[in-house]
């Protein structure tokens, strides 16, 4: 009996569900998460949890980091010749040089609108979300309180993630350990504040603060200098574009290697996220029936896309063609605000997007769609 394969047969694969506002986001492994419990402290004792590095990680958080300065660099070079456009009232975003008509808003006053978004003119933060967690100067410290909160900086999620994988950044000190802290009746003991030098003092904390990392070279990179802005070449805006995508994945790749080691959670009702081996006690939740928490965030176990949102956007398959209608979005596909943007100049689509973005599909004119019984 012959087969057909299932790449062959996946033509129209669905956008996945998002997380609904009355519902609590489900758990990733409970039983991963009861075992870690049971075992904390086992893990205590192995890095990073004692208080030091994880030596094979620290080039991974590298790569992160440029991975994510080219791809704001690119992004942002894409965004002056292919617009972006966003809704005033919703998270809706479309790529293209006008809005669609997809009666799908359900921002507020939406039934005075029909559904129909109010687009303006949209910016990098549309494609990319930016995810701010606060910095913390030391790990292992106790958590964050509400009343306190203010004292610590926010920073980007990626940048603290790999600031406490390795990566020194000038402007964000953190506290690196030359030895292991041990745990004894829940009490932390630091061996390197007993540590004496010659002259018989303790020696203070050691602060990392090199200029490995600038501050200003987290949002830049110097590899797309010599393409100008207002350039029309499909190669080289091909080539950008490609270059764009391949940071994004490996962006990915690189922040999920760390995340198996070094933990990040999310809240179980609003999209807030937070770096570090134990969630802050802040009562800044504002998630449905956060009265009845007192504001408190449920935290647990994030995954990659928590961290690095995929916000989906209708696919286009004529660039230049009219906008989409409401009639017809049955024949659309859809697929990631980066992976469409770099689609649309000229970059190749990944073979996991192909299915998704219905590139087979052939859309129908308006009369065709009304002629059909």
């Amino acid at each position: 009996m012959s087969t057909i394969s299932n790449s062959y047969m996946d033509q129209n694969v669905f956008v996945p569900m998002g997380l609904h506002q009355k519902k609590k986001r489900p758990f990733l492994s409970s039983r991963e998460v009861y075992e870690k419990k049971k075992n904390r402290c086992n893990e205590a004792l192995k890095s990073p949890g004692n208080g030091l590095l994880v030596p094979q990680f620290v080039p991974l958080a590298v790569e992160a980091l440029q991975a994510r300065a080219t791809l704001l660099c690119g992004v942002q070079k894409l965004l002056n010749i292919y617009p972006v456009k966003a809704c005033r009232f919703c998270l809706a975003v479309h790529v293209g040089p006008v809005g669609h008509h997809v009666a799908n808003c359900i921002g507020p006053h939406n039934g005075t609108r029909h559904g129909r978004h109010d687009w303006v003119n949209g910016e990098i933060e549309d494609i990319l979300p930016r995810m701010e967690v606060f910095h913390l100067y030391d790990r292992l410290e106790k958590p964050i309180v509400h009343e306190e909160r203010f004292k610590f900086p926010r920073i980007p999620a990626i940048v603290e993630l790999c600031i406490q994988a390795g990566v020194n950044v000038a402007g964000y000190p953190t506290k690196r350990r030359q030895r292991p802290v041990k745990l004894i009746n829940n009490k932390l003991i630091e061996y390197d504040d007993l540590d004496e030098d010659d002259s018989g003092h303790a020696c203070k904390l050691r602060i990392s603060g090199t200029d490995e990392f600038e501050e200003r070279n987290l949002l830049m990179d110097n590899s797309f200098e010599d393409i100008e802005a207002s350039s029309y070449d499909k190669e080289i805006l091909a080539a950008l574009a490609e270059k764009t995508m391949q940071a994004w994945f490996l962006l990915r790749s690189r922040v999920e290697k760390l995340m198996s080691r070094y933990m990040v959670y999310v809240c179980g009702y609003c999209p807030q996220v937070h770096v570090g081996p134990k969630g802050t006690k802040t009562s800044d939740c504002r998630a449905y029936k956060h009265y009845l928490r007192s504001g408190h965030h449920g935290w647990q176990e994030a995954s990659i896309d928590d961290l690095i949102p995929l916000k989906y956007v209708w696919h286009l398959q004529d660039y230049n063609g009219p906008p989409l209608s409401n009639e017809l979005k049955v024949f659309y596909g859809a697929a990631p605000a980066i992976v469409e943007l770099c689609a649309q100049a000229g970059a190749p689509i990944p073979e996991e997007y192909k299915a998704m973005m219905r590139l087979d599909v052939v859309v129908p004119t308006l009369s065709e769609f009304h002629m059909v019984v």
